[in-house]
């Protein structure tokens, strides 16, 4: 059985406006989620496919990392298989540099 929750409505913060744009997107998801995710929850919520991308292009922009990674390993059928998982280091800094993007 698939369970199907709308997460961006019941994580949603009054701190940050809601985004313009895919990079606003990707660190709407860091500030507000609080537990670690990977990118299959960001697409069950909103099919947000780029969100390792536009958080790859805003870390390389402000030559800094603003979110932890962890692989999780997983079994789909019989084959291995591997994704990341992510949490933000720093919610006041994502908040500073949200309008920004």
């Amino acid at each position: 059985m698939r369970l199907s929750v709308n997460l961006t409505l019941k994580t949603m913060n009054k701190d940050l406006p809601k985004y313009r744009n895919q990079h606003q997107q990707a660190l709407w998801y860091l500030y507000n989620w609080d537990k670690w995710f990977s990118l299959k929850d960001v697409i069950n919520d909103s099919m947000f496919f780029k969100f390792q991308t536009r958080l790859s292009e805003i870390e390389a922009e402000l030559n800094n990392t603003i979110a932890l990674r962890k692989w999780k390993k997983f079994l789909k059928g019989d084959v291995k298989c591997k994704c990341y998982e992510y949490k933000a280091i720093d919610k006041n800094y994502i908040k500073e540099i949200y309008d920004k993007f």
